[in-house]
């Protein structure tokens, strides 16, 4: 064979190469996100993360963590249920199975966070750093590779972004209903205002397939600054419709899951001064250390988190105050008082303490108390 005719073969193998994978690639492409804003807040139905909500539901998961999973009666899970469940024995819903029944591992907030890490064609982004410890709940970034190119095989053959595409109008109808409860208050100046710091972007994604809870994840960008997720499941369902709750649930669950991103990294950043009172945590009360947190360092951001949220909604009116304060309180949570007293002495010293990140060691003392 001529030198010309082997370059030629083998320039022709690389653009077959080349081509080849580009039509992979838009062949797993995913539809775009149903989105609409809303003051600030963009609330949307992600297909990355509704995808993963399938995977969840037709798998073991509703076995091994039923309280994760909606197991309400609507005709948009009846048709997901129908469409997807053949597919139950996929690579991909075995691997997810494997990793979600392990404690602390693909459960809870974790895959709808790997889920945010990815682009439309199920790539890791580029433009934001990948959490370590989020990393660490799929066992790292090469076991997440893996399970993204399981995913792509199961958006294929499962017609994912046809079914997708076909429920646009159903996204929408919930994105709508969602909006009309949260309401015209600015959420997003009061949390700025408060933190004394901004931040990229704010979302809420809502996802048919959980239940009435709430997680709140952000992914840090290259310019320092977070996208901010709550994203949330639905507690009833209203003509046919999930319904992601009312006006005051909103308030609730936009304050709390919008404020973790400001407050665990402050935690963070004096971990070596809170851990050596860790054993604090057996002293909390049973009910916190159930239904409220599981370890030292995560109670620290609830418990701070759940006096902010309570002393917000203080300022906007005294009755919803004070059923944000009692429903902390009806949890377990300690140190309320105490942290309420210490939320005053920060504002009313703003010209000192012109962020929260300043101020926080003071907010720590409270937990660095032996006596506590």
């Amino acid at each position: 064979m001529s030198r010309f005719l082997a370059t030629n073969l083998t320039l022709l193998m690389i653009l077959v190469g080349v081509f080849g994978t580009e039509n992979h690639l838009s062949a797993q492409r995913l539809p775009s996100a149903m989105l609409s804003e809303h003051h600030q807040i963009q609330l949307r139905v992600s297909p990355q993360v509704e995808l993963i909500s399938i995977l969840q539901s037709i798998g073991n998961y509703p076995e091994i963590l039923p309280f994760l999973v909606s197991a309400q009666e609507f005709s948009y899970r009846q048709r997901a249920l129908e469409h997807f469940g053949p597919f139950s024995g996929h690579a991909a819903v075995k691997m997810f199975d494997r990793l979600s029944a392990q404690p602390r591992k693909l459960n809870f907030n974790a895959p709808s966070y790997i889920m945010l890490f990815t682009n439309q064609v199920l790539q890791l982004r580029n433009d934001i750093e990948l959490d370590e410890f989020v990393l660490n709940r799929i066992d790292g970034q090469d076991s997440l590779l893996v399970f993204l190119d399981l995913l792509k095989d199961f958006v294929e053959v499962s017609g994912f972004s046809d079914f997708f595409s076909q429920n646009e109008k159903y996204y929408f109808q919930t994105i709508d209903q969602a909006k009309d409860q949260i309401g015209d208050f600015n959420f997003i100046r009061e949390l700025e205002d408060f933190y004394g710091q901004s931040q990229h972007s704010y979302h809420i994604v809502l996802v048919s397939l959980y239940p009435a809870l709430g997680f709140g994840n952000s992914l840090l960008r290259h310019d320092g600054k977070r996208e901010i997720y709550n994203v949330m499941g639905a507690g009833s369902i209203k003509e046919d419709i999930p319904f992601f709750g009312d006006e005051i649930h909103f308030r609730y669950m936009i304050r709390h899951e919008f404020s973790h991103p400001f407050v665990n990294p402050l935690t963070e950043m004096h971990r070596d001064k809170i851990m050596p009172y860790s054993e604090n945590f057996e002293s909390l009360p049973e009910n916190a250390r159930q239904h409220v947190c599981g370890e030292w360092e995560e109670c620290i951001n609830e418990f701070i988190i759940r006096a902010i949220t309570t002393w917000l909604a203080r300022q906007e009116c005294e009755s919803l105050g004070d059923w944000a304060y009692q429903r902390e309180k009806s949890r377990g949570v300690p140190y309320l008082d105490e942290l309420l007293e210490k939320i005053d002495a920060y504002q009313n010293n703003r010209k000192q303490y012109p962020t929260l990140q300043e101020y926080y060691p003071e907010l720590l003392k409270i937990f660095m108390n032996p006596n506590h």
